[in-house]
């Protein structure tokens, strides 16, 4: 329960940060090109950065078997998104991919970095691995309906997946890292929840906040994405042994984590409904102040009960 306790604790302190993104979006201190580039700083460099330096642990053949069950968990995790997601929206492109990407990097991240430590953010890398590999292949499939969007190079330079795998490559080699270098990389990693929740400000004072709760797509969104799929793969975790309790709270609150950015990004990108994707991860980031929370303290009791 106390995990529970310090993850709303996080989460109202990210709120706090998104509030003063709002803000100064507001009183035109902060541009919507200003937040793009704040969230190409974010992408391209803080982000791998974090992974980067979760995998500047002593390699152990226990840490490697435990990475290969997160992998694992990941796989079906995203997989019974993909599932759920397609039974309920269907044809409904935006809402399909909202429902099935968390933002298990730029909220996920922090808080599991909070909660249980820089080294469950290395076995939170391969929930990132497997679900950005998915999105940037089905997941533009589904939202575009064109195949040939997708390309192996767009996977290959996808920033998260370059700092998994030179995450990889220090872990597995060994490569030791200067003092400074390491230095950096913490500095930086402080940057990643300050920088996420002012850029989801500005996309919140772009928005009609009555916008938000006048519609029941959007809410059923924020169900799917926060409660129907997390309470599922959390019940399904329950069959997977305490001994990688770490490993099951780290993927709980990656599947559980609010819509992702990238649907807003994407939908830009390809011409869809932008504002319509912003109010998806608008409204999913709002709640989930409450929905994380609990089912990290419903998860945890069941899963100690048994």
């Amino acid at each position: 329960m106390e995990l529970g306790f310090i993850l709303f604790w996080q989460i109202a302190l990210m709120f706090v940060m998104m509030m003063m993104g709002y803000t100064m979006f507001k009183i035109k201190r902060l541009s919507s090109v200003g937040s793009k580039e704040m969230g190409a700083i974010l992408l391209y460099v803080v982000t791998p950065i974090i992974i980067m330096r979760a995998y500047t642990v002593e390699y152990t053949a226990q840490r490697a078997f435990n990475m290969l069950i997160a992998l694992t968990l990941a796989l079906i995790s995203v997989g019974i998104s993909i599932l759920i997601s397609k039974v309920i929206y269907k044809e409904e492109r935006i809402e399909n991919f909202s429902s099935t990407y968390s933002n298990a990097g730029f909220m996920g991240i922090p808080l599991v970095q909070a909660t249980l430590g820089t080294e469950a953010v290395f076995y939170l890398s391969a929930y990132l691995a497997v679900m950005v590999l998915i999105q940037w292949t089905l997941g533009i499939v589904v939202i575009t309906g064109d195949q040939t969007h997708t390309s192996l190079k767009r996977i290959i330079t996808n920033p998260i997946i370059l700092g998994i795998l030179g995450g990889l490559a220090i872990f597995f080699m060994q490569i030791p890292l200067p003092k400074f270098v390491l230095d950096v990389f913490n500095i930086i990693s402080g940057m990643n929840s300050p920088l996420a929740m002012l850029i989801l400000g500005a996309y919140l004072a772009q928005i009609q906040w009555l916008s938000l709760i006048n519609s029941w797509k959007i809410v059923g969104v924020s169900i799917s994405r926060l409660m129907i799929i997390p309470l599922i793969v959390g019940g399904l975790l329950l069959f997977v042994s305490n001994e990688y309790y770490m490993i099951k709270m780290v993927t709980l609150i990656a599947v559980s984590a609010p819509v992702g950015f990238n649907v807003a990004i994407l939908a830009q990108q390809f011409d869809k409904d932008y504002f319509q994707a912003v109010r998806y991860v608008c409204h999913s980031t709002l709640f989930s102040i409450v929905t994380m929370p609990t089912l990290v303290i419903l998860m945890d009791m069941i899963w100690r009960s048994f």
